[in-house]
């Protein structure tokens, strides 16, 4: 019996740690303290059940207990922060407890090591959506419409500022704005995707065409760099950009960002 209390009692902690840690990420907050948190939540869920408490008591001691955890393990400066917060951490509650409930219902009783397993599996799953969802907010919070004018067209493009994009041209001393090939061939048409990729562009076909070395963001030792007629930041507050230096990146940034056009950090 005392075997079974201490894993009891140590499963209980885990799987309060991961609703903590959970909510933390949905939330973008730092939890603080959540091994306190969760020690005093698993000791409750193991000692309540030994005394024979009518059930609406139980419920009103269960929601005391999620607000001590919540205000231990989280900080917030107003009753409405407080109520997010332990909105989202009861939510979550019964994620975790409704993903073991569910699969008990399919398998029957579960021993205890068995629970364990199936919280882990949902934080994981839980963990990798946040995450997901976390970045996509994070890129279209720093993604504007762009507008790029060179040989006489011109390119409507998300693009994405990136405060790592350092890059700046070394003769015409300017910022570099990063483009993918297929943004580029809207431009100059004449030019394959194999002489771009081997680096065979004859370069007088651009407006001041030079390579650059470079060992930043862009694959390769060396990019094509040209110089583009103008470059408009589309939004509020509109900007536009006159004579911009213009890079050629097969680095495949497109493909962790989803957009075809990377800002200098210097257009903030």
């Amino acid at each position: 019996m005392e075997i079974i209390i201490e894993l009891s009692l140590c499963i209980n902690f885990i799987i309060n740690a991961f609703i903590i840690r959970s909510t933390a990420l949905f939330l973008k907050e730092k939890s603080r303290f959540w091994w306190l948190s969760s020690g005093i939540g698993a000791g409750v869920a193991v000692i309540l059940p030994l005394f024979h408490i009518p059930a609406f008591l139980m419920i009103l001691v269960e929601v005391f207990l999620s607000a001590l955890m919540v205000s231990i393990s989280f900080r917030f400066k107003t009753l409405k922060r407080f109520g997010i917060i332990y909105g989202s951490f009861l939510i979550l509650t019964f994620v975790f407890g409704g993903g073991c409930y569910a699969m008990q219902e399919v398998f029957g009783q579960l021993p205890l090591l068995c629970v364990l397993a199936v919280a882990g599996v949902i934080y994981v799953v839980v963990t990798l959506i946040f995450r997901a969802r976390n970045k996509a907010r994070l890129i279209e919070s720093f993604s504007f419409k762009v507008k790029l004018r060179s040989n006489g067209k011109a390119v409507e493009e998300e693009g994405y500022l990136d405060s790592g994009n350092m890059l700046y041209d070394p003769i015409t001393k300017k910022p570099i704005v990063l483009i993918t090939y297929d943004v580029f061939c809207k431009l100059y048409d004449d030019i394959n995707y194999l002489s771009a990729y081997l680096k065979n562009v004859d370069t007088s076909k651009l407006c001041n065409g030079h390579y650059i070395k470079i060992n930043s963001v862009a694959s390769g030792s060396s990019i094509l760099v040209f110089t583009a007629d103008e470059l408009e930041i589309v939004g509020e507050n509109s900007r536009h950009y006159k004579n911009i230096s213009v890079g050629l990146s097969f680095s495949g940034f497109d493909k962790a960002l989803g957009k075809r056009i990377l800002l200098h950090s210097e257009f903030v």
